[in-house]
């Protein structure tokens, strides 16, 4: 990606504006000072989202909206606004409902305005809404409230699903991310919905929220994909005198090879930490001290 002077300027105006040098930046971001500085003076091509993230760590500022500055127009950004948009969108009979649910304070609250007049509002529950629900909701209350923001009926999305209006009211009640239903449903309800296939809609805003539900019931192989690794059987290798010689790896030593800590890294394999490419030196340096570490 070629340089975007945009994106220099506003790190720097930002980390101006928290009162920060690009030391103290660069320290929580994880990067190197010199990087960031480059960044900033549009010395160096825009880095990658995964630089830009912990750049936004380190300044604290949102990450897709530096995302955008940075020129990356994905999805994230605009799937994020739609879940932002349809949180504040809810209605108020849905918001009371999940709050006496998951709120204690609001539930103490609710039960004492009714003995007082059910009809007085409760401000309190806007405000803390939103908090709760990225905290508690689960995939049945998402469900629930794309379904009402849609003003999509239980009639309709039963039919829209081929099935009997009381089984969708169960399913509604009940999905989970683990349940068959949404493996077999998920692009139908997705559909309805407009937001694509449901199931995978559901893992952006599980890994974007801070939704407990989900971290207590995390499994990595519900999200695992197999990414395979090409690497060489013959290696080029200098001998003490320097002389050069090729050493051929049988599919069992490859193997070995990949959960050989030593041989990642004693290769020319590539290699980043923290946004970092770690040379020779690097990598001799961390085997030092693990060597040091484990004696």
């Amino acid at each position: 990606m070629t340089t975007n002077n945009n994106f220099g300027e506003e790190i720097k105006t930002i980390r101006t504006y928290n009162q920060m040098t690009i030391r103290e930046v660069a320290k929580q971001a994880g990067i190197s000072h010199s990087y960031l500085s480059q960044i900033e003076n549009n010395r160096r091509d825009t880095p990658n989202p995964e630089v830009i993230k912990k750049i936004a760590i380190g300044l604290n500022a949102d990450y897709y909206y530096l995302l955008k500055i940075a020129g990356y127009h994905n999805n994230s950004y605009s799937n994020l606004n739609f879940l932002n948009e349809q949180v504040q969108n809810a209605p108020e009979e849905f918001k009371k409902q999940f709050m006496v649910k998951h709120d204690p304070h609001i539930k103490k609250l609710v039960e004492g305005r009714k003995k007082v007049n059910p009809k007085l509002p409760n401000p309190e529950i806007d405000i803390r809404f939103p908090n709760c629900f990225f905290t508690h909701a689960t995939v049945n209350d998402y469900l629930q409230l794309l379904r009402l923001n849609k003003k999509i009926t239980t009639v309709e999305m039963a039919k829209r699903l081929d099935m009997e209006v009381a089984d969708y009211v169960t399913l509604e009640s009940q999905i989970n991310y683990d349940s068959t239903e949404l493996v077999k449903y998920s692009k139908q309800i997705g559909e309805a919905l407009g937001i694509g296939d449901f199931k995978d809609w559901m893992l952006f805003v599980y890994t974007e929220t801070p939704n407990q539900s989900f971290i207590d019931s995390y499994d990595p192989k519900d999200v695992l994909t197999e990414v395979k690794v090409t690497v060489p059987s013959i290696v080029k290798k200098y001998d003490e005198e320097g002389h050069v010689y090729f050493q051929r790896y049988t599919e069992e030593q490859l193997v070995q090879n990949f959960r050989n800590l030593e041989h990642i890294l004693g290769d020319d394999r590539l290699i980043t930490y923290n946004g970092r490419v770690l040379n020779r030196k690097d990598k001799k340096k961390i085997l030092q001290m693990i060597d040091i570490l484990l004696d």
